[in-house]
């Protein structure tokens, strides 16, 4: 009995044993499993696509990253060609070909002064919060007269550091009205008689943040402005190395009849509803290697509290106070107006200049023309007429280069509000101001799926949402290029046209070849005395005006002075006195002092001053009815 009961546990001993070890090997087979599948799927993570699609078509992904305003994306642009597109030479520091740091477009600006001395002055017009100089430039030609008492329009590009493409428009603009004059009737004449300023880069510290660190930057780098992670800390725990062309890259897991029906596209419409989970896996650059961070203020979290900083096109004194208060917010106005170093630049840049008319100011996000107001939907826009109009024939000469006509709005009807913006408050100084939004395409790089199973790798780019690829700089650019130099034609230009001895009178031909209207002041000075008229209103004519006098009684010299104010309701004022004296010998005019300038139709330019009704279509005409339909019909037999 004993020795049976022995012989009968041991076969229970040894069953266990051989339970216990199974149960183990088991367990160790599924760790080792889920560890295989883990190292798999995270190396799968380092390879995505070859090469990453930049640009995906698909709509309704604001969830995914959201961008300056998703719904107005910009049309695909790979069918499009820019070898035909003039560019510099390679020898300056921007070629269009890559995103330059603020060191190269600085370096560009003053290579533009060298190359064209008679042409350019460059000048540091204020300093970063981390001591970057903020670079101005004046354009116009010396040689006709001083550049400072002229007409002029005033540009800038990147209040956003993410908004690359915002500066390239501006560099483009610059650089193709310097190495086109004198070869281009066109620009030669706008040359000769306006002025254009700028300031390329506003934001050069976020510039190269973007660039270099963390390509979701949007603020100003002011270092006492915010404190995200509410630890009572600034700026101390950012992105590393994640700049542009790097990746977000995430695991989303949808359930399989969903996958099933979607093998190719799981963001087909409708896909947030069968979302199972979502998961970061980490940041990877273009050539799928993860870029690690790191954890600066020790909390467990990185990348939390990045640099700065103010929403720099919300810290204007056009309704500040109306805008977000919380520093965490990417549209924080800021602690007061005028807070940041770079707004303070473009303030006292714009008020030296009482010469400046209209205004451009580039941004990115979106794809859409804007003027003010941006702080109200009802407030009164007294120039709403000439923003109606110019606007219009901004969406027709923006639709080049494989985009479509980029539709244009009154900023808080048809795009959002926005308080403390750069064009209300140059529109309340005097300036016609439109804010551009240059480029929009989907943050979604790319999307592939790990083998057949349920989950996707997501590659997103928030660089990449706001900026084309490198090698559509220059498409974009110049997709804008016309529209700029649209509207510095349209900057009204006071000026003596011809003079010339008639029957019994002086023949004097008062012009304004601009489009925007300009109320004239004449004054005749003679031997017999003076004469004087106003000319109201003159839009892109030439007014004749006649001074009598009696035979064998001809002035032996006459000076007219052309006195000009631009009736922009904000701020109407004085914008241009030119004087000509002559001296008159027989039948025979000669100038004295000052000189002719001959008309020149610059709608000629740009297939006529106005676009067809089609160009306000809802398509192109952005938010409610503006009553356009009620003052535009006046116009129409000008084209």
């Amino acid at each position: 009995m004993v020795q049976n009961d022995g012989i009968l546990s041991t076969p229970r001993k040894d069953g266990t044993n051989i339970l216990n070890r199974r149960l183990f090997i088991y367990l160790l087979i599924a760790i080792v499993a889920f560890i295989g599948f883990y190292l798999w799927e995270s190396h799968s993570l380092a390879q995505p696509p070859e090469p990453p699609q930049r640009f995906t078509w698909v709509e309704g992904l604001d969830d995914l990253y959201p961008r300056e305003h998703g719904p107005y994306l910009s049309r695909p642009i790979a069918t499009s060609q820019s070898e035909d597109i003039p560019r510099p030479d390679p020898s300056f520091a921007v070629d269009f070909i890559h995103y330059p740091t603020s060191e190269e477009i600085t370096t560009f600006l003053y290579q533009l002064e060298s190359s064209y001395p008679e042409l350019v002055e460059v000048m540091v017009a204020g300093y970063s919060w981390q001591e970057r100089p903020i670079v101005g430039i004046r354009i116009g030609n010396e040689a006709t007269g001083d550049p400072d008492s002229r007409p002029a329009m005033y540009v800038d590009g990147q209040h956003h550091a993410r908004e690359a493409i915002s500066s390239q428009a501006v560099l483009y603009f610059l650089w193709y009205l310097l190495s086109r004059y004198s070869d281009d009737a066109l620009v030669t004449h706008l040359l000769d008689t306006r002025t254009v300023y700028a300031i390329p880069c506003v934001n050069p510290d976020g510039n190269d943040i973007f660039l270099h660190a963390d390509q979701r930057q949007r603020k100003t780098a002011n270092p006492t402005a915010s404190d995200d992670d509410g630890d009572a800390l600034f700026d101390e725990d950012g992105r590393e190395n994640a700049g542009f062309g790097t990746y977000e890259v995430y695991l989303y897991t949808f359930d399989s009849q969903w996958v099933a029906d979607h093998p190719d596209n799981p963001f087909a419409e409708g896909w947030q509803s069968h979302l199972i989970s979502r998961r970061f896996a980490g940041l990877f650059d273009r050539e799928g290697q993860e870029i690690p961070q790191v954890d600066n203020d020790g909390d467990g979290r990185s990348g939390e509290d990045p640099p700065g900083g103010v929403d720099a096109n919300r810290n204007y004194d056009s309704h500040w106070e109306l805008g977000d208060p919380n520093p965490s917010s990417d549209i924080y106005r800021g602690p007061e107006t005028f807070s940041e170093r770079e707004t303070r630049t473009v303030r006292d840049f714009v008020l030296a200049r009482p010469n400046l008319i209209t205004a451009l100011s580039f941004h990115s996000g979106s794809d859409i023309l804007l003027h003010p107001w941006a702080w109200s939907t009802e407030a009164e826009l007294p120039d709403r007429f000439w923003y109606e109009l110019l606007s219009r024939k901004g969406s027709q000469l923006t639709e080049a280069n494989g985009f479509r006509g980029a539709p244009h709005a009154w900023t808080a009807r048809g795009l959002y509000f926005a308080s403390g913006s750069t064009i209300d408050w140059l529109y309340e100084q005097g300036l016609l101001a439109w804010a551009p939004e240059t480029y929009a395409a989907s943050s979604l790089s790319f999307v592939k799926r790990i083998t057949t199973t349920n989950t996707y790798t997501v590659g997103l780019s928030v660089g990449e949402g706001f900026n084309p690829a490198p090698e559509a700089i220059l498409l974009t650019a110049d997709r804008w290029l016309d529209w700029s130099l649209y509207l510095l034609a349209a900057t009204p230009n006071v000026g003596l046209s011809k003079a010339e001895i008639g029957y019994d009178s002086l023949l004097l031909s008062i012009a304004n070849d601009g489009l925007l209207p300009l109320d004239i002041a004449v004054s005749v000075q003679t031997e017999q005395g003076t004469y004087a008229t106003v000319i109201t209103s003159l839009s892109a004519a030439e007014r004749l005006y006649a001074l009598p006098f009696q035979t064998g009684s001809l002035p032996q010299t006459v000076t007219v002075t052309l006195t000009a104010a631009s009736p922009i309701a904000t701020a109407t004022g004085r914008v241009q006195a030119q004087a000509v004296k002559l001296e008159i010998q027989g039948q025979n005019v000669r100038i004295v002092e000052g000189q002719l300038e001959p008309f020149m139709p610059l709608g000629n330019a740009f297939g006529g001053w106005f676009a067809g009704y089609e160009w306000d279509s809802p398509e192109y005409h952005r938010g409610p009815d503006l009553l356009h339909e009620l003052f535009l019909p006046a116009v129409q037999g000008r084209r």
